[in-house]
């Protein structure tokens, strides 16, 4: 019996038939159960071609906006001034960036946390360095208030552009299940060295993608090898939340040219552009996340 072929949820259906579709029934399990799962290349659909096209664009990027050399990442020296400086709003800065962002498999399961009206929110890179520091433990659903709810108001849904293998790496690391918790680490569970919580580290071959409830506690170990490891962090959002970047006036060509980004950037709904004239009709699906977490 496949339950999504009886029209059991206009909402939870069509997300159901893409999980069916890309195999993914693993990975929303230790979504659920561990609040964080890691996807690998041939899962994701891509190929070395796409991966090194995405890491490129993003050296690059750090290039021109920083006005620094990189060269090879693998064996690159880039202080980390200037690797942290300006990364945010990458989407037309490539179109590699609108790809990854409209990836179905990436999309598939950002709709299982957020449901269908998720929306992009804006795309960062992470240039990590050998000897760059840590980062403590925190929680990215920021605004939401201890008790938030059972489900998932922001996702992070990182592609790994370089290997994360080992601790050496400076990679992401978790503490699983902490979604549960429904709110951000107090200040004597923050310390990566201290934490009372048992942390596990990110890995994941090049082109896998890692994606996370935003009530997912993560920092980052220190990283002590040598060369760069590259990471394009994307953020998504319920349609209520903030977005960090306004991406409604993206270039009408990229738009005509990707429809699926059309749909995944969304129209905001509030505040209200005529407040004397609402839009009644965006305001109905808008309503429907009060019934059905999944629309």
């Amino acid at each position: 019996m496949d339950m999504k072929d009886h029209g059991v949820s206009e909402h939870v259906d069509p997300i159901m038939e893409d999980i069916d579709r890309f195999g993914l029934y693993k990975h929303i399990v230790e979504l659920e159960a561990y609040g964080i799962t890691v996807v690998p290349p041939e899962t994701m659909g891509v190929d070395e071609e796409f991966v090194d096209r995405l890491r490129n664009a993003i050296l690059r990027a750090c290039e021109r906006r920083n006005g620094v050399e990189i060269a090879d990442y693998q064996a690159s020296e880039l202080a980390q001034v200037d690797a942290g400086r300006n990364t945010w709003d990458l989407l037309e800065e490539d179109e590699v960036f609108v790809e990854a962002a409209i990836n179905p498999v990436n999309l598939a399961l950002v709709r299982w946390l957020l449901g269908g009206s998720a929306v992009f929110s804006g795309q960062t890179w992470i240039i990590k360095g050998e000897g760059y520091p840590g980062l403590n433990l925190h929680s990215d659903a920021h605004g939401i208030p201890p008790g938030g709810g059972h489900v998932a108001h922001t996702c992070n849904a990182s592609w790994l552009c370089s290997d994360y293998q080992d601790a050496a790496d400076g990679p992401t690391v978790f503490v699983p299940g902490s979604h549960r918790h429904a709110r951000a680490t107090l200040p004597h569970e923050e310390d990566l060295a201290t934490t009372p919580f048992k942390v596990v580290p990110l890995v994941g071959k090049s082109g896998s993608l890692a994606i996370w409830n935003g009530a997912t506690w993560h920092g980052a170990y220190v990283r002590s090898n040598p060369g760069l490891r590259v990471t394009l962090v994307q953020a998504y959002a319920r349609s209520y939340m903030r977005v960090h970047h306004d991406y409604e006036n993206t270039s009408p060509r990229l738009l005509e040219k990707y429809p699926a980004l059309k749909r995944v950037i969304g129209e905001s709904l509030y505040p209200y552009q005529d407040s004397q004239n609402a839009d009644w009709q965006r305001v109905a699906p808008f309503m429907k996340t009060g019934t059905d977490p999944f629309a």
